[in-house]
């Protein structure tokens, strides 16, 4: 775990997880930021929280954010996965999905033009750490980090190729943990703990027959089946993990009681991401009462606001 320097560049981060559609509660979280005077100065984010983050960065527009949600078109984005990718083991190949991030959202901005610092988070395929983007195209960096195996495929970035980042950190907190005194992370994904199928996943995982299996997935060739056996290996092996915060971190639990394809449902999910918000406040504002003069110590145990 990264230890925090003395003086952290900024005051306050914030962190957002994925989860698909359920991730616009992730809007709703930055709205009730902004209108309440705390806008985070460092962000970071995976999969779908990687697009919310990297929109904030570039605009730092939380209002915008939520008219889009208001307004999302999820048939037009569902129609970019007609995508033709089976000659690449995956249903979709990805390539009209960036394209329509480019155009739609990002206009061909890159890292440079971002307002705020911006940690975007995939996996490595290949050898399964985690790799934080910092650099080149937002609408690639976003495309990587949602990366899904035998859904959509890898995306090569600088020589590695790269999957989904929630596989190695749900949550990225760990990215902020040096750049701000006090880190906000949102995670609106399934809860691991209580997910009866994840628990019968585990116990197979952790059998001999199970770890046979997942050795064989994880040497697989690096064609393109073999690099879709590796990100299913990668996909499974995080369910075998517990969801942890760094100690001085602040964890805040957003269930919008929709699920991951509920694309049409964008505006509840940023509505449940505001009233969880606002009842999270009055800690998040006292703990803030800390952070100019006063960084959190490392030995301070985790702080988790449970919000459903």
């Amino acid at each position: 775990m990264p230890t925090r320097p003395d003086t952290p560049p900024h005051r306050f981060g914030v962190a957002l997880g994925g989860g698909t559609a359920r991730a616009f509660a992730h809007v709703g979280v930055l709205n009730v930021l902004d209108e309440a005077g705390t806008p985070p100065e460092v962000l970071s984010g995976t999969s779908f929280g990687a697009l919310i983050a990297a929109h904030y960065a570039l605009y730092r527009d939380a209002a915008a954010l939520r008219r889009w949600a208001a307004t999302f078109p999820a048939g037009e984005v569902w129609r970019q996965g007609l995508d033709f990718g089976l000659h690449r083991a995956a249903f979709v190949e990805g390539g009209r999905i960036e394209g329509w991030l480019e155009r739609t959202l990002f206009h061909g901005a890159t890292f440079s033009d971002l307002r705020l610092p911006l940690h975007v988070t995939c996996t490595d395929v290949d050898t399964g750490e985690l790799v934080v983007l910092r650099e080149g195209s937002l609408a690639r960096a976003v495309r990587a980090s949602c990366a899904l195996p035998a859904v959509t495929r890898a995306v090569e970035v600088g020589g590695r190729r790269l999957i989904d980042g929630g596989f190695v950190s749900p949550v990225p907190i760990t990215p902020l943990m040096a750049e701000a005194k006090l880190v906000l992370g949102v995670h609106t994904g399934i809860t691991v703990e209580k997910a009866r199928a994840i628990q019968h996943f585990r116990q197979l995982h952790a059998s001999r027959f199970g770890g046979w299996w997942y050795q064989r997935f994880l040497s697989a060739p690096r064609h393109a089946y073999g690099t879709l056996l590796r990100g299913l290996a990668r996909a499974g092996a995080s369910y075998t993990r517990l969801l942890e915060t760094p100690a001085g971190a602040i964890l805040l639990r957003v269930d919008p009681r929709i699920a991951w394809w509920d694309l049409h449902r964008a505006e509840k999910g940023a509505r449940a991401g505001e009233e969880a918000m606002q009842r999270a406040l009055p800690d998040l504002h006292a703990r803030l009462g800390h952070a100019p003069d006063n960084p959190l110590p490392n030995a301070a145990p985790p702080h988790y606001l449970r919000v459903q």
